[in-house]
């Protein structure tokens, strides 16, 4: 259904099939890329007019380009953006500049502080970037000592009876198997 006369914020096609790819959808979209540039905005925070003073704050208008701002500059669906880049390789390699401009953009004003960190990230990850954490992990355990903790852990739970030894012959102060020892010399 096509935008009601009038609306100053109808974009685009006014309803039915999508146009017909052309040249001129490369000069829209070339047109599209060059005007996504950032704007500063003078914001008055605090004035008094008494006094005869203005306090200004600069907030930062992103206009970063996007597949949807595309669509939308051109008057199609996103989905028809995806066709015309599979099927004409002019256009693709103009969605392609897009989408570079867009990572460098993002890049350069996440790093300064410009952008916000969290959308900033969330965005670059379409573009193949990824948070990872790295760890290095030294292991440096010798076979015996595994083995030994291993048989300790059986031997707790009943399942491997001790053998006797002679160093596990002590007990209470006295030597098992049948041998006679005293109280004091152990």
């Amino acid at each position: 259904m096509p935008a009601k006369k009038g609306n100053k914020y109808a974009v685009g096609n006014l309803g039915g099939r999508p146009p017909k790819y052309s040249k001129k959808i490369l000069i829209k979209t070339r047109e599209y890329i060059d005007s996504c540039v950032d704007e500063e905005k003078q914001i008055v925070r605090q004035a008094n007019s008494e006094k005869g003073y203005e306090m200004y704050d600069y907030k930062l208008k992103v206009n970063l380009p996007t597949i949807e701002g595309l669509a939308l500059y051109l008057g199609i669906v996103k989905s028809t953006v995806f066709d015309w880049e599979k099927k004409y390789e002019e256009f693709s390699n103009l969605v392609e500049e897009l989408r570079a401009k867009q990572a460098k953009v993002l890049l350069e004003n996440g790093l300064s502080g410009e952008y916000n960190s969290t959308i900033t990230k969330l965005i670059l990850s379409k573009h193949g970037y990824r948070e990872q954490l790295e760890q290095e992990v030294n292991v440096n355990v010798s076979l015996s000592h595994v083995l030994t903790q291993l048989d300790e852990r059986k031997r707790l739970n009943g399942q491997i009876r001790e053998i006797p030894t002679e160093s596990n012959q002590v007990h209470n102060g006295y030597l098992e198997s049948g041998s006679t020892a005293s109280q004091e010399g152990i």
